[in-house]
């Protein structure tokens, strides 16, 4: 459990703003080694497409979708092992059977 909130922590620690984010293309930040930290893609100015979050190790950590900013599909986090210890599912989250926010559980309002 605590490595689960450790990753929630890390993920949330990366809070990208719209005004942060490049109008239109792929984003990549890494981390200080060098290793990729997260990948993703914008269209205008909101997260678009799939993002992935990766441990320095090169491990893949999380993996969320985006449409215009709106979270779709299944967002998966991934403990160092590369064993999947969380799925949040948007599928239906314009049918109501979710609310908007953090699937993580941590500050609404990442975008």
């Amino acid at each position: 459990m605590k490595r689960l909130f450790l990753i929630s922590a890390l993920l949330l620690s990366f809070n990208v703003n719209a005004q942060d984010l490049p109008p239109d293309g792929k984003f990549t930040v890494n981390h200080k080694n060098g290793e990729t930290y997260l990948t993703g893609e914008v269209k205008n100015r909101k997260k678009h497409g799939t993002w992935e979050f990766f441990y320095e190790t090169g491990q893949m950590q999380a993996r969320e979708k985006y449409n215009e900013g709106d979270p779709v599909g299944v967002w998966k986090t991934f403990s160092t092992n590369g064993r999947v210890v969380e799925e949040k599912d948007f599928r239906k989250i314009n049918e109501g059977g979710l609310s908007r926010g953090n699937p993580y559980g941590g500050r609404p309002g990442i975008k």
